[in-house]
């Protein structure tokens, strides 16, 4: 919700808004917000802003006040309005394939207990929160998405941020990036609006299917990942899903494949569902594969200087890029 307005600039729960094409302050213009510099006019649905800089996203602001309505893109993640015998499948296919992997390591709710650590009350930017809830009632925690949720504040596009420079503590992104069309924009879109010496906490696919159809654009080895994060000194990372997990999806996706028939594919799908929980279990096991993970999660800080040069990355090849430690070091 948009806090009542005495005073420019705009603010949404205590954090200043800039407006996403030119980083101009945003005031109050009747039920949308309006940019100081360039007048560009945001709405405000349903109590919450859509500040998306129309010319360089690939979604539009129209998608959300006009037709979709208060639902927006929700890129599949729409809710399930399902009833009956299908309801329940729905239920249980997403609990299925949400079977965790026996892989543990530390998460965003970890990184924020970190920062809090170093930084009494962090302010929190979560990217891509969905209905996702971080943090404790102490920690200011900011939810955007590019869809409507019950958790968001925000909807905004983390190539063009809405907030000025040094707004944030903390960045966290967790399964957002390959949704993204440009993943290294984003990274410097994190790197301009934290603070000095502000942290980032990402879980980013590797070896995995496409989900999300149009809306699922890169993947990233390992290697890759770090490089993505080369402005941020490492505290830790490593292994999110292992090589079970990518047997899982691989079992699955073979099945679907040998027919393109309605039945087969819905007979398939349960039948890769069944196998996942028991093919997760093998992540731990198998975790000396690296090189055929998951996934990769990374958490570190804004480093000064110069960022981590490709030569050093090779060079630390074999020696940095493992299954990655349980818990974070010790602030």
């Amino acid at each position: 919700m948009i806090d009542e307005v005495t005073a420019e600039p705009a603010t949404l729960r205590g954090f200043l808004l800039a407006c996403p094409k030119d980083r101009r302050p945003l005031e109050a213009a009747g039920t949308s917000l309006r940019c100081c510099g360039c007048g560009a006019i945001f709405p405000v649905v349903g109590g919450v802003p859509v500040l998306i800089n129309d010319e360089r996203s690939a979604f539009a602001i129209a998608d959300y006040s006009e037709g979709a309505g208060y639902e927006g893109p929700s890129y599949g993640r729409e809710g399930d309005r399902s009833g009956g015998l299908r309801r329940l499948y729905h239920r249980a296919a997403r609990r299925l394939g949400d079977a965790g992997s026996s892989i543990r390591h530390p998460d965003a709710d970890d990184a924020i207990a970190y920062v809090a650590a170093l930084r009494p009350r962090p302010r929190v930017l979560v990217i891509g929160s969905g209905g996702l809830r971080l943090g404790g009632p102490e920690d200011r925690v900011l939810n955007t998405d590019v869809a409507f949720g019950p958790a968001v504040d925000a909807v905004a596009d983390a190539h063009d941020l809405p907030f000025p420079d040094g707004s944030f503590d903390l960045v966290i992104a967790v399964a957002v990036l390959e949704h993204v069309a440009d993943p290294w924009r984003c990274a410097q879109e994190f790197r301009r609006v934290l603070d000095r010496g502000g942290f980032v906490y990402a879980v980013t696919p590797f070896l995995q299917p496409v989900h999300m159809g149009a809306y699922d654009f890169t993947r990233f080895t390992p290697i890759g990942h770090r490089r993505l994060f080369r402005q941020f000194d490492e505290i830790a990372a490593g292994i999110a899903m292992g090589v079970g997990s990518v047997a899982a999806w691989t079992f699955g996706s073979a099945l679907q494949a040998m027919s393109g028939r309605r039945r087969w594919r819905m007979a398939a799908r349960v039948m890769g569902l069944l196998s996942t929980p028991m093919l997760r279990l093998l992540d731990r096991p198998l975790r000396h594969g690296a090189d055929a993970a998951g996934g990769c999660w990374f958490f570190g800080s804004l480093r000064e200087g110069a960022p981590v040069s490709d030569r050093e990355l090779v060079r630390d090849y074999r020696d940095r890029f493992g299954l990655g430690p349980e818990r974070l070091p010790p602030p």
